[in-house]
């Protein structure tokens, strides 16, 4: 019955060895998260500076593939942003 709880010479319990290891993965992934943040801070202050430029391409594409586009660039910016910040600040609690 133990063998279903525990590894062979082991103390650590099924639960906590899943959570060690999904750290694990995240660690792994964290070492990103000053470069996303400073990129997409960079991409959000290109599509602020889109903005000057927005009604030329409105004139040239038409308003619902700029307005659509725009929108999708600068909801992946964000995310990417927002992906970055989380990332850092979690690095720094520990």
């Amino acid at each position: 019955m133990s063998s279903i709880y525990f590894e062979p010479n082991s103390n650590l319990s099924v639960t906590t060895r899943r959570r060690r290891a999904a750290t694990h993965e995240a660690d792994d992934a964290s070492v990103l998260g000053a470069p996303c943040l400073i990129i997409g801070l960079v991409l959000v202050g290109l599509g602020v500076a889109g903005l000057l430029r927005l009604g030329d391409w409105v004139d040239n594409y038409g308003p619902v593939l700029v307005v659509l586009a725009y929108v999708l660039y600068m909801a992946a910016a964000l995310r990417l942003v927002l992906w970055g910040a989380v990332t850092v600040r979690s690095l720094h609690r520990r």
